[in-house]
């Protein structure tokens, strides 16, 4: 066989051996919601499986890069832990039985999000400009003194304006009870865990409700008790049977 006929059996299997569709918010916005070059080369690998093998194994996804099976594990790792991909189980009619797949809606919400808040800055800009304002105005103007403080609150720690979404999340959280107290308290321990998505802080806050507590003393006093009982845990005996217990909040934020 010629060069020409090499090069040119080559070019036909090359584009007909399938193409990956990338959205390109992802590939220009990554960085910005805290994913490092590997980790999105990982997703990169998983949704190029994603018609035929939706649950990818360790060894396939090193078998593509130059990372090894423990460092592409640990990356896998932290895109479950921050909800940005998770392992779903799904019935397969064909194979009748159960499987694993990775789903990708943590990544869209999260992508979702930072369109958001572009989106409001670019308008919140466009109105100064016709109004030739030198200053930004909040989107939604806070309607008691407790929204105010808490829209003070979260601005001051996020460093930017809150979107009109935003504002209407925590004017729902008062609505619902929800005491500025321990709304700043979930902010806070947010921030402590790098975690500053709403999403999260509303999970938080409706855990808290779903156990009766409605002041920051006596979030303080569940946490000591979950402390206490952790280390009575961890001062079993060997032979005991014992379960790794991880972060109280891990499992049940979106």
């Amino acid at each position: 066989m010629n060069k020409v006929s090499v090069y040119g059996s080559f070019t036909q299997a090359l584009f007909f051996s399938g193409v990956v569709a990338i959205p390109k918010y992802l590939l220009t916005h990554y960085k910005e919601i805290g994913l490092n070059d590997r980790e999105m080369m990982v997703l990169i690998q998983i949704l190029s499986e994603a018609e035929t093998n939706p649950y990818p194994t360790i060894t396939t996804l090193a078998g593509r890069m130059t990372a090894s099976q423990s460092d592409i594990e640990e990356d896998v790792g932290r895109l479950v832990e921050r909800k940005l991909l998770a392992i779903e189980r799904y019935w397969n009619p064909i194979e009748q039985k159960w499987g694993n797949s990775y789903s990708l809606v943590g990544l869209i919400d999260e992508l979702a999000e930072l369109w958001a808040i572009e989106r409001s800055r670019k308008l919140e800009e466009e109105r100064n400009l016709k109004k030739s304002q030198s200053l930004s105005q909040p989107t939604t103007t806070p309607t008691n003194p407790a929204m105010e403080n808490l829209v003070r609150a979260f601005e001051q720690e996020l460093g930017r304006l809150l979107t009109r979404l935003e504002c209407e999340n925590i004017d729902r959280w008062l609505s619902s009870n929800f005491t500025e107290e321990i709304i700043i308290e979930a902010l806070r321990r947010g921030v402590s865990a790098g975690i500053r998505n709403f999403r999260y802080l509303d999970s938080i806050l409706r855990e808290w409700e779903k156990k009766g507590l409605h002041t920051r003393a006596e979030i303080e006093a569940e946490d000591a008790y979950f402390q206490s009982r952790q280390e009575k845990k961890l001062t079993k005996p060997k032979n005991s049977v014992s379960k790794t217990t991880t972060n109280k909040y891990e499992n049940f934020y979106l």
